[in-house]
């Protein structure tokens, strides 16, 4: 059973067909490819995760954080909101958004929003904190693991979002390396959005080009022509500011 809570305007029965019945013969609907596809993508989002945690959920701008990073990053602020307005259009050309700062500035609250406004639309999202993604990948190569590694990259190739936390948190070696590269060149061959996270220490210069010593010049030039320049939110951490 491909949705049982999805209505067909055609009629179809819960596997996608209908049935001829002067030619007594079942044929696919033309909705079964779009079915399909929605099931893939939510048993790759059950395999890996979905769903934002508690403190990320109904962000709103009539309400904190979000209202607080309007008032405290209007420019980064503007820019987030301008792309999740236009959020099926931006995902499904294959535009993403990289927000660089320091740490408490409000960036990974505004990477979940647009995964949230790209949920809202029907899109399929998969939200990892980097660190939590390479740590997966590398246990899925034990035996009988779940999911296998095999889910974990179909799901980061096909997902149409992909929002990665904490991007420059990893420590490089050349296995980490290895990894982000499959993980942004699956992406990039396949015209995938990617929304991500990046740190710099607090009193540092923003410099965009520091990620690439990171992650490497091959991975930080895919991602540069997935993303375009970064948004740039400077300022003390608000979490300490509210002893939050």
């Amino acid at each position: 059973m491909l949705e049982p809570d999805f209505e067909c305007p055609h009629g179809c029965d819960a596997n996608g067909f209908l049935f001829d019945e002067e030619r007594r013969q079942a044929y696919p609907c033309s909705c079964r490819e779009e079915r399909l596809r929605r099931r893939l993508h939510g048993d790759m989002e059950a395999s890996v995760g979905r769903y934002a945690p508690p403190r990320f959920q109904g962000l709103d701008w009539n309400a904190l954080p979000l209202s607080g990073i309007a008032e405290q990053h209007g420019a980064a602020a503007t820019v987030v909101r301008r792309y999740a307005g236009a959020i099926e259009q931006n995902v499904r050309s294959g535009r993403g958004l990289w927000l660089l700062g320091n740490k408490g500035t409000g960036k990974t609250t505004l990477g979940y929003y647009v995964a949230q406004q790209a949920r809202a639309t029907g899109m399929s999202v998969l939200t990892r904190n980097t660190t939590d993604l390479l740590n997966e990948l590398r246990d899925s190569y034990k035996p009988d693991a779940q999911p296998t590694t095999r889910q974990i990259i179909d799901a980061i190739t096909q997902v149409e979002l992909l929002h990665l936390e904490d991007v420059a948190v990893p420590r490089p070696n050349d296995w980490v390396l290895e990894q982000l590269y499959t993980i942004v060149n699956r992406r990039y061959e396949h015209n995938k959005a990617i929304v991500f996270t990046s740190d710099t220490p607090y009193g540092a210069p923003l410099d965009p080009g520091g990620l690439a010593d990171h992650i490497g010049e091959r991975t930080y030039s895919r991602l540069m022509q997935m993303v375009g320049d970064p948004i740039l939110m400077t300022g003390a951490d608000y979490r300490l500011t509210v002893g939050a």
